[in-house]
């Protein structure tokens, strides 16, 4: 084992550096794939595995569906039965069947089970059970057993021990032929003396209960069959209580509504799905053999393999292409290293790299080269820095004399507000104090704020335009109340709808409306300002959607939207490209301008 070691050391240590690093190349290529088409596989078998029950316990749902609808409807028609006036007097008198007014209700009860039978194919027979021994009925083709024992028999003993509506299993319609059946029951309360004096019985073939889960395919083997809740099969099939009862399987099922498990059933392996009536407590079961994956995880294996092989096919090449590049320098290298040896000096290595390599075949070129290049950044870097500095400074300056103005305004509007009230000037009272809560909002050291306190800081505006143009402009605005503590950017609205005060409806005549929306639309929040003004030709309009597209927009630039420039400035700066601005317009059809924020969430 050593002396093999040994001889495989040594064969790789004298190989040359390419396929060396072919070789290392192409191993750590292979390892990785290895791995990730393993765990591919992995996880598509229990992924496929796993949706395979989901899906079977979603069929056991919808046969479950079924039944609890098929329940549902039979409660209703039992209803009609138990409170007809004509049951409630058999019910009541059925010691004495002679009796004229019962034999009359007798001969309606029997109508009433007629029209029911009519409509339901299904139906067998319709039974009413007095305890007194009393029978009527209704059973189309077939003649009732009048004086059956109802009273010993096993099975109506249990029937009569319910006192709800219930569905029972299939059992031996010994009553009439003795055929199977499936019977939905209840007791009857004669509602005079409030008391229990009879059984109300529904028979139906148990095709109506086996086509609920006939009629749906689970793929090409698998079945779906219904049990009690003491594990009983509604319908006896084959092989079916031998492994339900193996082991104690049935505990599987209790105290669960639904759910999915694997065994072995018969020496196979079985993915089994159930599900249980909120009418019945029935399990609805399906069951799924696990070689019905098997085509299907061989589409998988197949799959992986052939990728698995492409990747290692890429991996070679790529490789044999790495490994090339990485030996050229080298073989080139190796190749003037030989002229020198000749004694031939005027060699010059031109290898175009900065690697290892590269810097040993030109040391110094580069070495005075890269001083230089140091020398010059340096210089250039402190340049760089020393402006960067000078404005920052002069940036900070004009920053505290812009706060000195707007704090000096806000005071100043504050002593005319006081003067006004004093003189009585309601007018100048309003302006100046929807003009200091303006200052006020504006000066506040947050660039952002709640929906709620911008939409506050339009309203202060508009009170000053209705001041300034009485009866000239209406303004609505509506606002999802849900949005109103969401966080957005400062002063967003106040300037759109100032921009159309100004330029919207110069030369217009009439009224004019403005209307403001915020609202939540497909995850987003969407702030819409539309105008019914003079609108723009198509020239100015595309000159503005130029202007609002660009990365970087100049303020210093002249126009007559600056509030729109302004607004999509302070956004890109804060949203980036979580948002966006669009602005329509038409000749005498009004503006619309549209900022969608995405996500819905605001800044925060």
């Amino acid at each position: 084992m050593r002396k093999t070691y040994g001889m495989l050391t040594a064969f790789f240590r004298n190989m040359n550096m390419k396929n060396k690093l072919l070789i290392v190349f192409f191993l750590i290529g292979l390892l990785p794939v290895l791995f990730f088409a393993l765990i591919f596989y992995r996880q598509s078998t229990m992924a496929f595995e796993e949706e395979l029950s989901k899906y079977t316990v979603e069929i056991a749902k919808q046969v479950g569906g079924r039944l609890d609808s098929f329940v549902q409807e039979m409660e209703r028609v039992g209803n009609i039965v138990r409170f007809d006036p004509d049951v409630q007097t058999i019910l009541h008198n059925a010691a004495d069947p002679s009796d004229p007014e019962t034999v009359y209700s007798i001969r309606s009860a029997r109508n009433l089970f007629d029209n029911i039978g009519n409509f339901r194919s299904y139906l067998k027979g319709i039974y009413l059970v007095a305890d007194s021994g009393l029978l009527v009925y209704n059973s189309p083709g077939d003649v009732a057993k009048l004086n059956f024992p109802f009273a010993q028999d096993e099975w109506f003993k249990r029937i009569k021990e319910q006192q709800q509506f219930r569905l029972n299993p299939v059992h031996p319609q010994n009553y009439v032929k003795g055929e199977p059946v499936v019977t939905f029951s209840s007791r009857l309360l004669d509602n005079r003396e409030f008391r229990s004096k009879g059984t109300l019985l529904f028979d139906f073939s148990p095709t109506i209960i086996r086509e609920m889960s006939d009629t749906i395919q689970l793929g090409d083997t698998g079945y779906v069959f219904m049990m009690t809740e003491d594990g009983q099969p509604v319908i006896p099939m084959e092989n079916t209580l031998s492994w339900l009862k193996e082991n104690n399987r049935l505990q599987l099922f209790k105290n669960r509504t639904s759910g999915h498990f694997q065994m072995d059933i018969d020496g196979r392996k079985m993915l089994v799905g159930f599900y249980t009536s909120s009418q019945t407590g029935w399990k609805i079961v399906g069951v799924v053999p696990f070689n019905e994956l098997a085509t299907e995880m061989q589409r998988i294996r197949l799959g992986i393999v052939f990728l698995g092989l492409a990747a290692l096919i890429v991996i070679f090449i790529l490789s044999t292409a790495l490994s090339r590049m990485i030996t050229r320098p080298l073989k080139v290298l190796e190749q003037n290293m030989k002229v020198v040896e000749r004694g031939n000096f005027d060699v010059a290595l031109a290898l175009n790299s900065r690697d290892e390599i590269g810097r040993l075949s030109n040391s110094f070129n580069r070495m005075v080269a890269e001083l230089d290049r140091m020398k010059n950044e340096v210089y250039m870097s402190e340049v760089r820095e020393y402006r960067h500095q000078l404005l920052r400074k002069d940036s900070e300056m004009k920053a505290l004399q812009a706060q000195i103005n707007p704090h000096f305004l806000y005071n100043t509007l504050n002593v005319i507000v006081c003067i006004a009230e004093v003189y009585d000037v309601d007018d100048i009272v309003s302006v100046s104090q929807a003009l200091s809560h303006m200052f006020k909002y504006s000066i506040s050291g947050s660039s952002v704020t709640t929906l709620e306190e911008e939409i506050e800081h339009l309203n202060a505006y508009l009170s000053i335009v209705q001041i300034r143009f009485p009866d000239k402009f209406e303004v609505r605005v509506q606002v999802d109340p849900e949005l109103l503590q969401v966080q957005v950017l400062k002063l967003i609205c106040q300037p759109i709808v100032e921009n159309s005060v100004t330029h919207a409806f110069y030369g217009k005549e009439g009224i004019g409306r403005i209307d403001v929306t915020v609202r939540r639309e497909k995850g987003n929040i969407v702030f819409r300002f539309e105008d019914n003004g003079v609108g723009m030709d198509e020239h100015r309009l595309r000159n503005i959607q130029e202007q609002l597209q660009r990365k970087e927009l100049n303020f210093h630039e002249q126009n007559d939207h600056i509030g729109l420039v302004n607004v999509r400035s302070r956004l890109q700066m804060i949203y980036g490209d979580g948002f966006s601005m669009n602005v329509r317009s038409a000749i005498n059809e009004g503006t619309c301008v549209e900022i969608t924020i995405a996500g819905g969430v605001g800044i925060v």
